[in-house]
């Protein structure tokens, strides 16, 4: 029997003991209420008291119940899928999944950034995740998620890749689809959809990974673990700056079809202690079966619970029921798509016929076709006006984008442009240092004002060095308050970096910026 938490009124799960059909409208108003805390999805539980005590209906009355609440989704305009059914106190808990349908925003998406290991199988697995084609055991599923030559030759992912995994309910839309990997089209079918931001596993591509993490600012980080060589150095890597940037994080071992019994069971044991260590702190929860996924899902965004998933992408052992933990994950970032547009250009094209188009993360605001935005700053500190000629989500062409959204967006301007720089509605104060608390999450020896390396903030990948430290000198486990500087202004609002250089990883916040603006 499961217990819940008591009812909040914020969010977007509502408990309900019982449903009747006397205040149709006032259910509707409700429904449309957890429906916008949720971002276009909520949760209902019904044969629930809102003490969290599940005490469960008779089988007619569940079944009515449902039918009052399938008629009330249709009211708004949403769609209804039951998850499962459970056993309550005196009768049967239901736990149904509402979306709203038909909007003319895209529908309810999630970002999960794919971590780990070299070889631990991160790419071919969001290869069988969106193309529903089980991997030969020699790389067939890996090729869908590469974008380059070499990294379907050499097996090995060194830039970022998105993959869009789209679902109507928890049944994947790719899956249905002749070109499982049209975008366009999926993005048309589904009421919810999933990016995985795919990075590369080797040390010498740090960079890159740093570069996903903080451009695409996930919802979510799948630790890939692989059942037969367990956990490396880069798995602990990659967990500890998912931890310092507030990721939830859940685990995916897999090759688990040909990993030993006994080599199977030490990484499981590896990758508990991990997760239950200090400074990391989660709760491990090994997901077995369809009610697992659904309390694993629920309890996500807490980030204190960290689901675990068996899966073979050869057999397609646990693969079914990770994609459905997917479907299930609730937004957890609220976009304000309200006020000013701003967007960081995380990538830059040059189509034929086109002209410049950059591509990114739409932080704030809503960009619309044929608006005049500015561009910049440049490394002279200025800003140039630049039109929008067209946007593209998903390879759909629209006429406005709002927050939480990544695009592409083509202008009327062919003059440099750099990943890292902003598209806003007007010039914005750029600064060339910034004055924030540090962290030193590893160092060899200690570090001194005059320490350079490569400051990783939303899109900003720059040249930095620590021009001042409040204590002088700081070793590994230290923190303080540095000023660090750039070789060029950037625009930067406040908020956490990572500052690298070789093996050394400083993790900070910054607090205030060159121009005195204090950062609350």
């Amino acid at each position: 029997m499961d217990f819940y938490p008591p009812e909040s009124e914020e969010g977007n799960v509502e408990y309900k003991l019982v449903l009747g059909e006397g205040d149709l409208d006032k259910l509707g108003g409700q429904l449309k209420r957890r429906l916008l805390e949720g971002g276009g999805e909520a949760i209902y539980v019904i044969g629930v008291s809102n003490d969290g005590r599940p005490l469960g209906l008779p089988d007619d009355e569940l079944f009515k119940s449902l039918g009052v609440l399938r008629e009330v989704a249709k009211r708004v305009g949403a769609s209804l899928h039951l998850l499962r059914i459970s056993e309550g106190v005196r009768g049967k808990v239901a736990e149904v999944l509402i979306r709203a349908v038909g909007r003319e925003e895209p529908p309810p998406t999630v970002t999960i950034i794919v971590l780990g290991n070299v070889d631990a199988g991160k790419s071919t697995l969001v290869g069988v995740l969106t193309t529903g084609k089980l991997d030969d055991g020699r790389g067939l599923a890996r090729a869908y998620a590469s974008r380059y030559k070499h990294e379907v030759l050499t097996g090995r992912t060194s830039a970022v890749s998105m993959r869009l995994l789209g679902f109507v309910g928890d049944s994947v839309v790719n899956h249905k689809l002749v070109d499982p990997l049209d975008e366009a089209e999926v993005y048309r079918r589904s009421d919810k959809l999933a990016l995985l931001v795919d990075v590369g596993g080797h040390e010498r591509y740090v960079r890159t990974v740093l570069r996903g993490l903080f451009s695409s600012e996930p919802d979510y980080a799948a630790l890939v673990v692989a059942a037969n060589s367990g956990v490396q150095k880069m798995t602990k890597e990659h967990l500890g700056v998912a931890v310092a940037l507030g990721i939830p994080v859940f685990v995916v071992v897999t090759r688990v079809d040909i990993a030993p019994p006994e080599v199977f069971q030490r990484t499981v044991e590896e990758l508990v202690r991990l997760l239950k260590m200090p400074g990391v702190s989660k709760i491990p929860y090994v997901v077995k079966d369809m009610g697992d996924v659904v309390l694993a899902a629920r309890a996500m965004s807490s980030g204190r619970v960290a689901p675990i998933f068996y899966v073979s992408n050869v057999t397609g052992q646990g693969v079914d029921m990770l994609a459905k933990f997917i479907a299930l994950l609730p937004r957890r970032r609220r976009w304000d798509s309200g006020g000013e547009p701003l967007l960081y250009i995380s990538d830059i094209y040059m189509v034929k016929g086109v002209g410049v188009v950059v591509g990114g993360l739409v932080e704030r605001g809503a960009v619309k076709v044929g608006e005049r935005l500015w561009l910049g700053p440049y490394e002279d500190g200025r800003w140039a006006p630049a039109v929008v000629k067209s946007i593209h989500l998903n390879r759909t062409p629209v006429e406005r984008v709002g927050a939480g959204n990544f695009v592409t967006i083509a202008l009327d301007r062919v003059e440099d442009v750099e990943k890292g720089m902003v598209l806003a509605a007007r010039p914005l104060p750029s600064v060339r240092e910034v004055v924030a608390e540090v962290l030193v999450l590893r160092h060899p020896t200690a570090i001194r004002a005059g320490f350079s390396g490569v400051f990783h903030y939303k899109a900003i990948r720059a040249s930095a060095y620590i021009k001042e430290l409040d204590r002088g000198v700081l070793m590994a486990g230290d923190n303080g308050v540095a000023r660090i500087a750039f070789t060029r202004p950037w625009y930067i609002e406040g908020g956490v970096f990572i500052f690298r250089n070789g093996p050394t990883r400083i993790f900070g916040r910054v607090v205030r910026l060159e121009n005195g603006t204090a950062i609350s």
